[in-house]
């Protein structure tokens, strides 16, 4: 009997080291990456890019991309994000496997103020030929959006200067177009800070987490 007891005991003990040592073998910035448990399909969708052309389900196949919903009049968390990206572009894609590419894609969720035009000039600013802008109607944004696990929402009010609610988090689509993370903004203990994924905490992630959704 002591020596059944024994034998519990070690087993008990081992599975424990075991469950340790992958706690300790876990990033710790995961606390803030969401990776889902399989690749999840999208839907077929219909945007129009920032050079008016026309972009669906298949613009995501054969790369990487990182993308964002925010829009053009935004004054704080979508250009710093884009900046963001933009300057991690290089950084971001030596974590890719070799000869894979990474594109970066701005949904722009106000259609109403965001033209092509608009969407064009605002690309621009950022002087990073893997951006890309994109907008619909609400009718093919909102489902798109949800899809992505993000959201957002407009004012009713009749100012023209109005603000637009929508995530800060920045997500991860695998080249067979399937969404398989989502970066999260790092909570800071100053209640006045914008909420927006960093630079630090987006390399910091991002070459663990392609590594483990890559097949």
């Amino acid at each position: 009997m002591q020596k059944i007891w024994a034998t519990l005991l070690l087993l008990a003990a081992v599975v424990a080291g075991v469950l340790v040592y992958r706690q300790l073998q876990q990033p710790a910035g995961f606390a803030n990456v969401l990776v889902y448990p399989a690749p999840r399909e999208l839907k077929s969708f219909s945007l129009t890019s920032h050079t008016g052309q026309p972009a669906g389900r298949e613009q995501l196949n054969g790369h990487w991309t990182l993308a964002f919903v925010g829009y053009t009049f935004c004054p704080d968390i979508c250009p710093m994000t884009m900046a963001m990206l933009s300057g991690s572009y290089a950084e971001l894609t030596k974590a890719l496997p070799a000869g894979q590419a990474l594109q970066l894609w701005f949904v722009s969720v106000d259609p109403k103020r965001d033209t092509v035009a608009q969407l064009n000039n605002y690309v621009g600013y950022f002087e990073q030929p893997a951006i890309i802008g994109l907008t619909a109607n609400h009718d093919q944004l909102f489902p798109f959006v949800r899809e992505l696990g993000l959201m957002y929402a407009i004012s009713t009010t009749t100012d023209e200067d109005y603000r637009v609610d929508h995530s800060a988090s920045v997500v991860l689509i695998n080249p067979k177009g399937q969404l398989v993370a989502m970066f999260k903004p790092e909570l800071g203990t100053d209640q006045n800070s914008v909420p927006v994924v960093t630079k630090a905490q987006l390399l910091r992630d991002f070459p663990e987490v392609v590594q483990q959704v890559t097949p």
